[in-house]
């Protein structure tokens, strides 16, 4: 994780980061900077983690630290299988993935030769190339001290008032989640629920949709009724007036009026 050398992090992170620099643009060289200052913050908070798990006193409780055992062989086995190419397959598979000339992955990853800039890469500075090297051991180092010699004085210091801020600050992700969520997040689901929601899902669309074509027909179903008074010559002059809009607007309309005459004699005769 933390890329160390002859690591499998290492050989991935790496030429991910002299890539980028080799690419000789403000966008690649500030990707670079920030890409150092992450691998800084990766071995500071991995070897924290390692120096509070298994260097410091233990913090929980008696009882079960003392029930605590290692896993059986077979979970050792497990992991044993899976540390060994975690650990070495970067090394041996380097040169078969990202290896000058390789054709390992064929027409699976296309890269335009414009943007082929790992051949830059092998001409950098040396400087260049072990920076984020040494800002991973430099951030081991620091955080071995710290939490090693210092761990009390840290404690102090974060439970103090400017500390106690600090550590809030950093622990809830730059305050960024309560940005997202009260301003962001609030905002759009407020408007998603009041305007789209209720106004046009559950308003316009409804009211267009099923429920208005429901409404329309229940409506005209019950004006229908009124027509079968059982009177012969309401029928007769129901028929008599459908089948004469029917013929003028089927002979001399367009051909939605015809359309439309054809409907309007469907439904008349179906009433009937």
């Amino acid at each position: 994780l933390m890329g160390m050398p002859f690591l499998t992090g290492f050989y991935s992170k790496d030429v991910i980061l002299e890539v980028g620099y080799a690419t000789y643009s403000n966008a690649s060289h500030f990707a670079y900077w920030l890409g150092s200052l992450a691998a800084f913050c990766t071995a500071f908070y991995s070897i924290r983690l390692l120096a509070l798990c298994f260097l410091a006193e233990p913090n929980g409780s008696r009882s079960l630290l003392l029930t605590a055992s290692e896993g059986g062989w077979s979970m050792g086995l497990v992991l044993g299988i899976l540390a060994l190419p975690s650990m070495f397959i970067g090394y041996l598979g380097r040169d078969l993935f990202i290896g000058l000339g390789t054709d390992f992955w064929g027409n699976a990853l296309f890269c335009m030769p414009v943007n082929l800039s790992i051949i830059d890469a092998e001409f950098m500075s040396t400087d260049i190339k072990i920076f984020p090297l040494c800002c991973s051991i430099i951030g081991g180092l620091v955080s071995f001290v710290l939490y090693k010699r210092y761990n009390y004085n840290l404690f102090l210091w974060k439970t103090s008032i400017l500390g106690r801020k600090f550590y809030t600050f950093l622990n809830r992700k730059w305050l960024f989640d309560k940005v997202y969520n009260e301003i962001i997040t609030q905002n759009v689901l407020d408007f998603g629920y009041h305007f789209t929601y209720k106004s046009i899902d559950r308003g316009l669309i409804e009211s267009l949709g099923p429920f208005g074509l429901s409404n329309v027909l229940s409506d005209q179903v019950n004006k229908s009724r009124l027509w079968h008074s059982g009177y012969l010559y309401h029928y007769l002059v129901i028929l008599g007036w459908s089948n004469f809009l029917f013929g003028i607007c089927f002979v001399y309309g367009f051909q939605f009026a015809r359309v439309l005459a054809l409907l309007i004699f469907i439904v008349l005769w179906s009433i009937l």
